[in-house]
């Protein structure tokens, strides 16, 4: 897969320049994965955004009874775990592949290094990064009212 092509073609992405997608290409790190190996489990420390440039993986998280529950799905061109390069904490659920994916990989450490020398595009990433998070806000909020009707 042409990595410059996916990025370009990314909606985290959008607004870039075609330098600009040359700078944070140089921090992203392919990373193939085969069905049923994980991304990152939950309460691990994030370290790292990833965009799913093909295949499909799942989001799970563990129940207050210790079950763990499948409570979503991701597909190419998904991006998930920015925060990690904003604000570094545990993860809140796990994810893994069920199917052979392709992974492009933004290592948070990198990012910061990269910060130093190119502020201007890492400031237009988290940027999006941003905006992303405010439109799904939105676009949960539906459910986020009906979770609460439920408890009140």
């Amino acid at each position: 897969m042409d990595v410059f092509a996916f990025l370009k073609a990314n909606p985290v992405m959008r607004g870039f320049s075609d330098d600009g997608i040359r700078i944070i290409q140089s921090v992203v790190a392919p990373r193939q994965l085969e069905p049923g190996q994980p991304v990152f489990v939950e309460k691990m420390v994030g370290e790292s955004a990833f965009l799913l440039g093909h295949g499909e993986l799942t989001i799970h998280c563990v129940g207050s009874a210790g079950a763990d529950r499948e409570i979503g799905t991701l597909f190419a061109p998904d991006v998930f775990g920015e925060l990690s390069l904003v604000s570094p904490g545990p993860r809140r659920v796990s994810v893994k592949a069920r199917t052979q994916c392709l992974l492009f990989e933004i290592p948070r450490r990198d990012f910061l290094r990269l910060q130093g020398h190119r502020p201007q595009a890492c400031f237009k990433l988290v940027a999006n990064i941003t905006e992303g998070f405010a439109h799904k806000g939105v676009a949960a909020s539906g459910a986020l009212e009906k979770l609460v009707d439920a408890f009140l």
